[in-house]
């Protein structure tokens, strides 16, 4: 995942065409993200996520269909993406605000949706290391609170937490970012992914470059066939 200083705007229109063409693409070894969330291989009503720490540092977590006790997890570094990679129909979410000529970072412009990628690791992160790239998890566990967002002016500059949600997209996939090479290869890192679902949330320009200022990464085309594991599900917690 690393970052990019800008997204070109032929990047995102091969990205879209190769998702939208189903072009054929080999097995990994490791499922592979990002998904189309609006469309799940079935429903729960438990979260692999138990519980989250009011400062979001910590949460605990337990995966699908096990009893054994929670594991804690430790956040480890937090990213955001445009365009966004896991698509669920909100209006304007595939739409790109072409960058500024810069080779500075940029901070996308009100109006542009993004997608925010919270990570977490069985192991505490261990400084020095980059918590905007994957640097900082080194555990053997690694999960994604994700969410989709519009971008608005200034915003304070408060943390960017995962909001709160009455729908999650669950599933166990990879890490994303733009492939280095070809859009055929794997991503090696196995994350399991719990995706806030939503078209109202919001992210303030000034939030991003406070507590994001690396800036955007681009994105990765979506992923399907023999590449996923068919337990994307729609879970709806009980409360």
């Amino acid at each position: 995942m690393s970052s990019t200083k800008s997204v070109a705007m032929g990047t995102v229109l091969s990205l879209v065409a190769l998702a939208a063409g189903g072009a054929v693409t080999p097995p990994c070894k490791v499922p592979q993200s990002p998904r189309n969330v609006a469309s799940s291989n079935g429903t729960s009503d438990q979260s692999i996520v138990l519980s989250i720490s009011e400062s979001q540092e910590e949460l605990t977590y337990r995966p699908r269909g096990s009893t054994a006790k929670p594991e804690t997890l430790y956040r480890c570094g937090q990213h955001y993406h445009v365009p966004v990679e896991d698509v669920q129909g909100c209006a304007g979410e595939a739409v790109v605000t072409t960058p500024p000529a810069t080779e500075k970072p940029w901070v996308p412009g009100p109006g542009q949706w993004i997608e925010v990628h919270t990570v977490y690791s069985s192991a505490p992160p261990q400084p020095p290391c980059n918590p905007e790239s994957l640097g900082c998890c080194t555990g053997k566990t690694n999960l994604v609170l994700g969410f989709s967002a519009e971008v608005v002016a200034a915003g304070g500059s408060t943390p960017i937490l995962t909001p709160p949600a009455n729908q999650f997209a669950e599933w166990s996939g990879s890490n994303t970012g733009p492939d280095k090479l070809r859009p055929t290869d794997c991503k090696e890192t196995a994350v399991e992914w719990s995706f806030r679902l939503g078209c109202t949330f919001r992210v303030g320009q000034d939030q991003l470059g406070k507590h994001l200022p690396g800036g955007p990464q681009g994105a990765r085309a979506l992923q399907g066939g023999s590449r996923v594991k068919p337990d994307l599900l729609l879970v709806m917690p009980k409360r």
